[in-house]
């Protein structure tokens, strides 16, 4: 019998997932994008070596290759001069830079982290990608347990399961919470899940833009930044600026899977953008979510608890790092508890700072997506005895 799996949002982490679930012939994955197109959209997400063993997984190491994916000890900046250490591929990353001073600031941390490429997707021939599609309801069929998707056209589409995967404005969230609330008796606990519906302000505006290095090479000739990336530190800078993005997040989500309903990427756990792995969270839910959904012993009659592996596996593990990437924002304007830091502090305060940020970073060399699905391939198992 054949399954249907049903998401919102082509995004990385959607078509990730998509990559994964069409894996097994037996599932029709269909995808729901609100927008015309399915296209590239914001900034680069950087792969670390986490999401690069996804990718790996997902088997497009070669196609990077073939698209001249720079190489050890390649690249025009030396930030992408590869090497490698115990087998995994390391690049060098942002120097760290005091600039909130009139006179010259200095550079008080060299960054060296894993990190790998950008994404691209293989998906099996039972995907369906629908565009113009956006989601506004859901409900929960009592005879057969399947979840139909109503849309803003008119349209109503059923699943075996459904996954949000509809970004920081999600609409999956907006529902998922809603219909706890009102399963609530106690008004306070009602209110509690309809604080979780819309995401948060983080504090922060990101100011950006796109400046030519061959017109920064003729208006300032051989600027640091043009041979090494650079993250210029401070108190309060920019804030005159018009901002371009207000950053929002998810935060404290105590659970992300309920039944056949599922959220992920984020939907689940949008952060800031301070240590750059977000879209990675994304595709490691994908990883392990796509697999557990695809594997042989994920039956009809435990497709509603394969979620909760999901969740108990990833949902606290990316809040965390959601947590580490506010703490780095806080370093990063000198305004962290722990670092007293200001336009007067002294080089070695600063290198104190340097120091912090490196350990920061230090979870990116730790564990693995393999020991996580091990993990969760180990209590499939389990489940299905």
């Amino acid at each position: 019998m054949e399954t249907q799996v049903t998401f919102n949002g082509a995004g990385v982490g959607g078509l990730a997932l998509a990559a994964f679930i069409s894996r097994n012939p037996q599932i029709k994955v269909v995808v729901y994008e609100s927008k015309p197109e399915v296209s590239a959209a914001g900034e680069a997400i950087a792969i670390r070596r986490r999401s690069w063993q996804v990718l790996q997984d997902m088997g497009l190491d070669e196609g990077l290759a073939k698209r001249n994916f720079p190489k050890e000890g390649e690249g025009r900046h030396r930030s992408m001069q590869y090497r490698k250490t115990h087998q995994e591929l390391v690049v060098r990353g942002p120097i760290y830079r005091k600039s909130d001073q009139k006179e010259d600031g200095y550079d008080f941390h060299s960054h060296l982290t894993p990190s790998l490429g950008d994404v691209t997707s293989k998906t099996g021939s039972k995907l369906q990608v629908l565009t113009s599609k956006r989601a506004r309801d859901f409900v929960v069929e009592e005879k057969s347990a399947q979840v139909a998707v109503l849309f803003s056209d008119g349209t109503r589409e059923t699943a075996d399961n459904v996954v949000g995967a509809d970004g920081v404005h999600s609409t999956t969230i907006k529902w998922f919470f809603t219909d706890f609330a009102n399963q609530q008796t106690d008004p306070v606990k009602a209110e509690a899940y309809l604080q979780l519906v819309l995401p948060k302000w983080s504090g922060t505006y990101a100011y950006r833009c796109n400046v030519s290095a061959d017109a920064l090479q003729a208006e300032f000739p051989g600027h640091r930044a043009l041979t090494n990336p650079y993250l210029w530190c401070g108190q309060d800078k920019g804030e005159s600026w018009t901002p371009k993005w207000t950053i929002f997040v998810v935060e404290g989500l105590p659970f992300s899977a309920s039944g056949r309903i599922a959220l992920m990427g984020d939907s689940a756990h949008a952060m800031t953008p301070h240590q750059g792995v977000g879209g990675g969270q994304a595709i490691e839910d994908a990883h392990l979510f796509g697999r557990l959904l695809a594997h042989p012993k994920t039956t009809e009659d435990n497709l509603p608890i394969v979620p909760q592996i999901y969740q108990d596996i990833r949902l606290q593990f990316a809040q965390q790092k959601a947590e580490r990437s506010r703490l780095n924002g806080l370093i990063y304007k000198f305004n962290h508890p722990d670092f007293q830091v200001n336009s007067k502090s002294s080089r070695g305060e600063m290198e104190a700072l340097g120091k912090a940020v490196g350990e920061t970073f230090g979870w990116l060399a730790k564990g693995g997506c393999d020991d996580d699905w091990m993990e969760a391939e180990e209590r499939l198992n389990k489940l299905a005895a």
